[in-house]
Order: C-alpha cells, then structure tokens, then sequence
C-alpha cells in the first residue's frame, strides 16, 4: 500500500504543478528535524552508549543517531523492526503494525548506521504496550510497544553502568479502536502472554 500512495502522490504531483510534497521517506529535512530532540537527550542524559530507534521512515534513527555520535563516537544504535517490514529485507508480507516497519526501500533510512536490528511480531507490541500502560501509565503505538521490548532486552543484557535512550514516537490516541482494544486484539489474536 505505500508504493501505492506514492505513486498517488506523484500523479497528483504531476496533475498540479506547483504543488508540494513533503516526502518523509527521502526528504533529508526529516532527518535533519530530529538535532533537537538528540541534543535534549545529550542535555538530560549526558554520555549516551546505545539508541533504540524504531525504523519506518528513517528519519528519526538516522537524525538522533548522527548527533549522538558527534558525542559518542562509539554509540551503537538498535533499530527496531517489525514482521513482514522488507527494509532490512525480509520478504514482504501483510503487516499489521503501522508506525514501524515498510513495504518500500526509503532514502532515508541510514542502513550503515545501524549496529543490529530487531523484529518485533504484533502480539509481542501489544503485550509491551499494555504492560508499559498498566505499571508506568505509560502508553503509545505499535512502535512504543516494540521500542520497549527491545530497550528492555538491551538493558537486562548489557552491563549495568550502560546508559540507553528509547524514542517512543508517538502517543495511543490513534491506537484506541486497535492495541487497547481486546475486540480487535481477540480478532487478529494479538492477546496471550509475555513475549520470550
């Protein structure tokens, strides 16, 4: 479906000369946008030696991690992916986490940046989701779920003194009818346990 809006988007382009497309999958300003919130971390948390990003346009992996590393040459970036995502190359599929994850190859996303990267299923997303809402009302998307499952592996295997930032993205709002929803969770059978 994301080929599909582009190629919507560049008809309508061409239909309307003059017209602007902000293009988060190859605008270099997506990334760009992201210096402040890096500088914040570094402001807030000082010496920062890995990143957890989740991965759908790029634009926030590539920018936060570019300024992190002005600091820490050495910081090692965890991106984070979900099933059926083809931008670290697995095949295409159905994917039913929105937020995360892509069907196209965006310009954006810094490969070389990355020092490993994780997938996340749905049911693993959601159990993260609902978990971080339950014991620290905290909550978000698919991509919160999965950036805190990944955070947390990362911080019960790496050596204790090791300071990692999260990006959350986004917040539940858009969620509702989804994640928190146990129809809908029931439906696509997303409920049913602590992920491994």
């Amino acid at each position: 479906w994301q080929q599909a809006r582009k190629d919507r988007v560049a008809q309508l382009m061409a239909e309307y000369p003059g017209a602007w497309n902000p293009n988060q999958y190859g605008n270099p300003d997506n990334v760009g946008a992201y210096r402040s919130l890096a500088l914040e971390l570094v402001a807030q948390l000082g010496r920062i030696d890995v990143l957890v990003c989740s991965v759908g346009t790029g634009g926030h992996s590539a920018g936060v991690a570019r300024v992190l590393r002005e600091f820490n040459p050495d910081m090692r970036l965890i991106g984070v992916d979900t099933t059926g995502s083809t931008i670290f190359g697995q095949p295409p599929s159905n994917r039913l986490m929105r937020g995360l994850g892509s069907s196209i190859y965006p310009r954006n996303v810094d490969y070389r940046a990355f020092d490993e990267v994780h997938w996340v299923a749905p049911p693993e997303a959601v159990w993260a989701c609902r978990s971080l809402a339950a014991t620290h009302y905290a909550s978000g998307g698919w991509s919160v779920g999965a950036v805190a499952l990944v955070a947390g592996w990362a911080a019960r295997n790496l050596p204790a003194d090791t300071t990692i930032a999260a990006v959350f993205p986004d917040g539940p709002q858009r969620y509702f009818d989804t994640i928190y929803n146990d129809a809908y969770c029931n439906e696509h059978e997303l409920l049913g346990g602590q992920p491994p």
